[in-house]
């Protein structure tokens, strides 16, 4: 996730100039849609797999001959 923490930097370097603008090219710009891509399928996949594991099994104990 290279191009996010880059974003990042980009975002801290601006606010400490005090700049209204973030201006980056349209390369980084593909970068970082790719990036933010994967994090959400990863998420999605990761989400998919923990309502698949959290199935419910009951049990029910008896004690009726002791």
């Amino acid at each position: 996730m290279i191009y996010i923490n880059q974003f990042l930097d980009k975002i801290r370097v601006a606010e400490s100039r005090n700049d209204a603008k973030l201006v980056m090219s349209l390369r980084d710009a593909k970068n970082l849609h790719n990036d933010v891509t994967k994090l959400l399928l990863a998420l999605h996949d990761l989400s998919n797999k923990v309502s698949k594991t959290n199935d419910v099994t009951s049990v029910s104990i008896s004690g009726e001959d002791w």
